[in-house]
């Protein structure tokens, strides 16, 4: 496989920073890289590894990172790259994202996005050897339209319905389900006492009812769930067919026609 080619990073807009926002830009910088990979590859480790292939200083310091495959399979590094830049590029304009742009992906642009009161904005493109490079930037606006989609602006009764696809116990007891009707996952809380019955649930479609905590788009970030339900035992219900007859004559002798007329 011949060389993929080289994102960048310039950090901020100061040829002078703290070397703990440069050292915090870049960390932010190789997560964000590596959150993306792992949406793309579908695999939680990726199928890449990230090498320094360029470090100058012109006079503002710019980092440059080559992706390399892990193992023999797809190359998806240019689909990376790029997923990385149109990804930014839609949240700093209108506050969007893909599917490959996780909760986490959004967290680390935050992070940098915090820094440009200090430093100005940080530039990421990818080093093509050709005069018209693919740049998007992270600035304040940035941070505006992140803050709008993982800022709680409601809270109400409700219930999500989706795939509890993850378990956490790394900061407090948190299930993730992906929500149904976003295609998002959800970060619902769980009491320690309940944490077998939630293992139980891995990879099972549920529904979680409990205060839901929402967006300024009215879209759920989490839950303090109240009840989860296994949905997907829901198969083991009565069927229509079986349910006929349960209720012997309830249309008093008429035919259903008859019967919705005289209801209008």
């Amino acid at each position: 496989m011949g060389l993929a080619e080289t994102i960048c990073m310039r950090v901020g807009e100061q040829d002078k920073i703290d070397f703990s926002d440069f050292v915090g830009a870049l960390n932010n910088f190789l997560g964000l890289l590596k959150d993306v990979d792992s949406a793309v590859a579908k695999r939680k480790s990726g199928n890449l590894h990230w090498r320094v292939t360029s470090l100058r200083k012109d006079p503002i310091p710019i980092v440059g990172v080559t992706p390399f495959q892990r193992r023999t399979v797809e190359d998806i590094s240019s689909k990376v790259e790029r997923q990385v830049l149109t990804n930014i590029d839609s949240l700093t304009a209108n506050g969007e994202r893909n599917n490959f742009f996780s909760d986490s992906a959004l967290s680390r642009v935050e992070r940098i996005a915090k820094t440009t009161p200090r430093i100005g904005a940080s530039v990421i493109y990818i080093d093509t050897q050709e005069e018209v490079k693919f740049s998007t930037t992270i600035h304040q606006q940035t941070l505006a339209h992140v803050r709008d989609l993982t800022d709680v602006k409601s809270r109400s009764f409700g219930t999500v319905c989706g795939v509890l696809g993850s378990i956490s116990i790394r900061n407090g007891n948190e299930f993730r389900v992906w929500d149904e009707d976003t295609g998002r996952p959800v970060r619902c809380n769980f009491a320690r006492n309940e944490e077998a019955r939630i293992k139980e649930l891995l990879r099972s479609r549920v529904m979680v009812t409990g205060t839901i905590n929402a967006n300024r788009y009215g879209l759920p970030l989490n839950v303090n769930p109240i009840e989860s339900i296994n949905l997907s035992t829901m198969g083991d219900l009565p069927t229509i067919e079986e349910m006929a007859g349960l209720v012997p004559d309830f249309t008093g002798g008429l035919s259903l026609k008859q019967f919705f007329e005289e209801m209008d």
